[in-house]
């Protein structure tokens, strides 16, 4: 049998630090989308992935603005590499399924 997590809660979780103020790694599968590009469909695994806050040091002209698109910055632990999600498309986290 399969455990469930929100979504409200898997945002919360993402953003938890430990004892030492670090983020606290998690897992999660998400589904890639790109509607203007009309591509996406791969699911992607990160085993250790870690929330990325804040703008970008490079471009703060640009804003996001990731509440109204309903995105979040992350980063495999081990990479400097950011990667956008959509957290409607995660699958699993932490090894449980998501629930809308």
């Amino acid at each position: 049998m399969d455990s469930f997590i929100s979504v409200k809660d898997m945002l919360n979780t993402m953003m938890m630090r430990g004892q030492d103020r670090e983020l606290i790694p998690f897992s999660l599968t998400f589904v890639t989308a790109d509607l203007k590009k009309d591509t996406g469909g791969k699911k992607i695994t990160y085993d250790e992935a870690v929330f990325v806050g804040g703008p970008s040091k490079r471009d703060k002209a640009r804003n996001p603005n990731h509440f109204a698109n309903m995105t979040r910055n992350i980063r495999h632990k081990n990479s400097d590499r950011i990667t956008t999600i959509h957290p409607h498309l995660v699958i699993k986290f932490n090894g449980m399924l998501l629930t809308q």
